[in-house]
């Protein structure tokens, strides 16, 4: 009976310390004592589960968190026999910090067997789902909670989902109607307003339609140079002209009252032009300061499909050298230098370049040489200085040509000449 006495006895003790314990740590964690829990750590073996996850959560609260300590209490909890949601779900965020995304997914699974289609888990697993890469059950799990509830992320996921996977038909659809289901000018109808901009310029061509929603976004978004950028481009492409020449000179005008993005300044360019062809895109850019990049103004770029650059043209504007109240184009394609008349020195005059026929196009050097100024010797052009050539030793005529001599190399002596007044006259 005593013994029975002391059993009883030593297990109430046990318990009461052991409840005491916990609810210290409990206690601890309300007052946010992060570092004085982590005290606890070594001693996880003999913590019950709900304090090794207490312990767990508390390394996940350090600035940086410590997932991979986390984690060992976590399945510390587990090994204890501790079946909680909570603690799926704290176990699925350390797996997720720590790359270990399946692990991560697999606690989310656990966590909706205790509640069903619920919501945070859901937009969890989604999420992870699309970090995998796998698209066609991220785009289910996301269609589910659109079912289920009224939330916006969903519903922009499915639309970029669908563009992701060029289900462009379906993409359309719920860009259209996301347009109308989110609010103007807030943060999802301003995301799906750039959707429906890249696929109705990129995929569908339907330019008036891109440029209106291009001029919604600037009218909530005026100095968004994404956005500034893109209005030009469909402006080009419309083949709105004067418009085209407003946007850019607006840019340039931003530029100059230092209204820009500093990674354009540092740039020193501007996109002005895009356009599609059948292996890749051609962008046009405009550069600020030419003086600084080998006075470029305009220059061309080909860019493949793959993204590489595989061509580039550029022209520069220059003093036409016998008349300074002219322009010239500067006109590098490829390898090869010509000069033109620069009637238009805008983007239009650049890119009529290209469409110039070559019987038009002089060469660089011929140019020069032909328009140099006869009165005025080019530095650059001289290599040596000028010499007067000698006269020959030997000259051209002979004296006493025709008078027999002994030594028909050698001319004979002549005697002194006379005096001409002592000649009489006959």
């Amino acid at each position: 009976m005593k013994f029975k006495s002391k059993f009883i006895f030593t297990f109430l003790l046990s318990s009461v310390l052991c409840f005491g314990q916990g609810s210290y740590i409990s206690r601890l964690w309300n007052t946010k004592s992060y570092d004085k829990i982590i005290e606890f750590s070594p001693k996880g073996q003999t913590l019950s589960g709900r304090d090794n996850m207490t312990v767990g959560r508390a390394f996940m609260a350090k600035v940086p968190p410590q997932p991979q300590q986390a984690l060992f209490h976590y399945d510390l909890a587990v090994s204890k026999r501790m079946n909680s949601e909570d603690l799926y779900f704290f176990r699925s965020e350390a797996h997720y910090e720590l790359g270990q995304l399946r692990d991560a997914l697999a606690d989310l699974e656990k966590c909706l067997e205790f509640r069903e289609n619920h919501q945070k888990y859901m937009l969890r697993k989604a999420s992870i789902q699309y970090e995998m890469g796998d698209l066609k059950s991220a785009y289910e799990t996301y269609y589910a909670i659109s079912e289920l509830y009224d939330k916006q992320t969903p519903f922009y996921m499915l639309a970029r989902i669908s563009i992701e996977r060029e289900n462009y038909y379906k993409a359309r659809e719920w860009v259209d109607e996301n347009m109308m289901r989110f609010e103007r000018g807030k943060d999802f109808w301003r995301m799906t307003a750039e959707q429906q901009v890249d696929t109705e310029w990129h995929i569908w061509k339907d330019y008036e339609k891109a440029q209106k929603t291009q001029d919604a976004l600037l009218s909530y978004f005026p100095n968004d140079a994404t956005y500034l950028i893109n209005r030009l481009g469909l402006y080009r492409l419309q083949g709105k002209d004067s418009l085209g020449v407003w946007a850019e000179n607006d840019l340039l005008a931003r530029y100059n009252e230092n209204r820009l993005p500093l990674d354009y300044y540092k740039k020193g360019s501007i996109k002005v032009g895009e356009y599609v062809r059948d292996r890749g895109v051609v962008e046009d850019f405009l550069t600020f300061r030419p003086e600084l990049f080998n006075n470029t103004k305009y220059a061309r770029f080909y860019i493949s499909e793959s993204g590489a650059i595989v061509g580039k043209h550029w022209a520069s504007l220059m003093e036409h050298p016998q008349d300074s109240t002219k322009k010239i184009w500067d006109f590098h394609r490829g390898d090869a230098r010509y000069v033109l008349p620069a009637t238009d020195t805008s983007y239009l005059g650049f890119t009529a370049l290209f469409d110039a026929p070559d019987s038009v196009l002089r060469g660089y050097d011929d140019f020069f040489m032909l328009n140099a100024d006869s009165t005025a010797l080019d530095s650059t052009e001289i290599t040596s200085p000028e010499m007067l050539q000698e006269a020959p030793i030997e000259p051209e005529i002979m004296p006493f040509e025709g008078i027999p001599t002994e030594d028909p190399m050698q001319v004979q002596e002549q005697g002194e000449a006379q005096d001409s007044t002592s000649i009489r006259e006959e």
